[in-house]
C-alpha cells in the first residue's frame, strides 16, 4: 500500500511539472475551448537608412530650350539691319542645342542629396550665314621728315562661321520632398565651372577706297590708297580658322519630378536655368587690324531626363 501511495505521487509530481509546457504548446486557455486563434500582428519595421546602400549614377539627355546671352562683333555693318546685315546672332536667334550628362551621387538623408553633375553641349552656331558688309580704317606711321601716319579705308566683306560647345561641372545640393508615393518632387542649387570653346572660320575680302595722310591730306585722286608697305594693299584676302578655349565660373538652379520605377531604378525629369560668368571670344586677323566676336552675359534654360540607378 505504502508504495502504491508512493507511485502515485510521484506521477502527480510529473504532471504538475509538464502542465506549464502542454499549455504554451496548446496556445493558452482560449485554445483549448476550441476557440478561433487571434492572429497577433508583426511589429512595424523602424525605417533605418544606411548610407552605403544610398549612391547612385545617373544618365541625362535633355536640351538648352533658350538662352539670353550677348554675341557682338567689334566691326559695324554699314548696311545697318539690311541685308548682309549684323551677322552675330542676339538672344533670341540662338539655337537651342543638345545637352549630354552624367551624374553620381549620395544621400547624405533620406531627403538631401549631393551630386556631381557634368553636361556636355556639343558645337552649334552663334552666326548667320550671311556676309557682313562694313567700311573700316587702318593706320601706320609714314618714315620720312617729319614722321606722318597714314590712314587707309577699306570696304570689307567677311564671311564668318562660329560655333560654341560647352562642358559644365557642377556640384549640386538637392532637396528631396517625400510625398508617400512613387513621386517625389525636388529643388536644388549648384556651383562649379563651365568651361566654352569657340571655333571660327573666315573668309574677307578688303578693297582700300582711299587714304589720307595726317600731315598732307587725302591722297589723290580719290579713291587712291597711300601704298603703305605697312598697310594692307588696294586688294587682299584674308581666310582662316582659329579656336578658343576658356573656363569660367557657373551656377545653376534646379526643380523637377522623380518617380521610382523600381526600388533602385529613379527616372528624373527636371528644369534647370545656368549661368556663365565671364565673357569669351574670338580674333581673326582683318584689313581693320582685327576683327572680334564676343559672346557674354549668358544665362540658359535647360530641360534635362534621365535615370537614377542607386547602388550599394
Amino acid at each position: 500500500m505504502k508504495s502504491a501511495k508512493a507511485w502515485i505521487a510521484t506521477c502527480f509530481l510529473f504532471a504538475a511539472s509538464g502542465a506549464p509546457a502542454m499549455a504554451a504548446d496548446w496556445g493558452g486557455v482560449k485554445d483549448i475551448g476550441g476557440g478561433v486563434a487571434v492572429p497577433v500582428p508583426a511589429p512595424v519595421p523602424v525605417p533605418t537608412y544606411d548610407a552605403d546602400s544610398d549612391w547612385y549614377v545617373g544618365l541625362m539627355l535633355g536640351g538648352n530650350i533658350s538662352q539670353s546671352a550677348s554675341t557682338k562683333n567689334t566691326n559695324i555693318d554699314y548696311l545697318g539691319d539690311a541685308s548682309p546685315g549684323y551677322f552675330a546672332k542676339d538672344s533670341s536667334d540662338l539655337p537651342m542645342s543638345p545637352i549630354f550628362g552624367l551624374t553620381f551621387g549620395r544621400y547624405l538623408t533620406p531627403s538631401l542629396r549631393a551630386e556631381v553633375a557634368i553636361d556636355y553641349t556639343p558645337n552649334y552656331q552663334i552666326t548667320d550665314d550671311h556676309k557682313l558688309g562694313y567700311f573700316a580704317t587702318n593706320s601706320a606711321p609714314k618714315f620720312g621728315s617729319p614722321i606722318s601716319i597714314d590712314t587707309n579705308e577699306y570696304s570689307i566683306s567677311r564671311t564668318d562661321t562660329v560655333k560654341l560647345s560647352r562642358t559644365t561641372g557642377l556640384v549640386n545640393l538637392i532637396y528631396d520632398f517625400n510625398t508617400g508615393t512613387r513621386f517625389t518632387p525636388y529643388i536644388g542649387a549648384g556651383g562649379g565651372f563651365s568651361w566654352r570653346r569657340l571655333q571660327r572660320s573666315y573668309t574677307e575680302t578688303a578693297t582700300c577706297v582711299g587714304a589720307t595722310n595726317s600731315i598732307d591730306g587725302p591722297y589723290t585722286p580719290a579713291g587712291t590708297c597711300s601704298g603703305n608697305a605697312a598697310l594692307p594693299g588696294n586688294s587682299s584676302t584674308n581666310n582662316g580658322s582659329t579656336s578658343k578655349n576658356q573656363i569660367n565660373l557657373a551656377a545653376a538652379v534646379q526643380a523637377g519630378v522623380a518617380t521610382n520605377l523600381t526600388e533602385s531604378i529613379i527616372w528624373d525629369n527636371g528644369w534647370q536655368m545656368l549661368w556663365e560668368g565671364g565673357a569669351i571670344s574670338s580674333s581673326a586677323p582683318s584689313a581693320a587690324g582685327e576683327n572680334k566676336i564676343v559672346y557674354k552675359d549668358a544665362i540658359l534654360q535647360q530641360f534635362r531626363s534621365g535615370l537614377r540607378i542607386k547602388f550599394d
